[in-house]
């Protein structure tokens, strides 16, 4: 359970998103969505227009939205570690990473893969759980977010002819 905790989002533009989440915990952490894409800036809806509560979102979305290019971590307890998941059906999630006590950086200089979403029946949503900390253990995970342009407005529905979108498309 946290003492307390908080999400911040520090940069959100249509490419990229970074995002700050800080908790000071006395128990375990059950799954808490820290990322939901649809309340990021410039999301779409199904018919290419900013999406709204209650709208669908156009297939493919809940798996390809965005990829996670770099995590910055600090983990302060005695034991224990954070889980990163991709969140999808019961029992599906898929772990992203799995942050021991210490400070983890997969800057992109180490050359790490993009990490796209890969779980059963995905929502889109990207979870953070404690597992075996202790009272007081406290952590600050930093997220890069690069944005699918398929799901998210880069400005192409509002000047077509500027992105060679269709109907302006050229084809060789």
């Amino acid at each position: 359970m946290a003492i307390a905790n908080s999400t911040q989002i520090l940069i959100d533009t249509n490419k990229r998103t970074v995002i700050k989440r800080v908790g000071i915990i006395d128990s375990d952490e059950l799954e808490t969505v820290i990322i939901d894409p649809r309340t990021l800036a410039y999301a779409l809806n199904a018919n290419n227009l900013p999406y709204q509560t209650g709208n669908t979102v156009a297939t493919g979305f809940a798996n390809s939205a965005f990829t996670i290019s770099r995590v910055i971590a600090s983990v302060d307890a005695e034991v224990g570690h954070l889980q990163l998941k991709w969140q999808g059906a019961p029992g599906g999630g898929a772990t992203i990473y799995a942050l021991g006590v210490g400070n983890v950086d997969t800057n992109p200089q180490y050359q790490l893969p993009a990490i796209t979403n890969n779980t059963v029946a995905p929502t889109g949503n990207v979870t953070l759980k404690s597992v075996g900390t202790t009272t007081n253990a406290a952590y600050t995970v930093i997220i890069e977010l690069h944005k699918n342009g398929q799901f998210y407005s880069a400005g192409q529905f509002q000047d077509p002819a500027a992105f060679n979108y269709p109907p302006y498309g050229v084809t060789p």
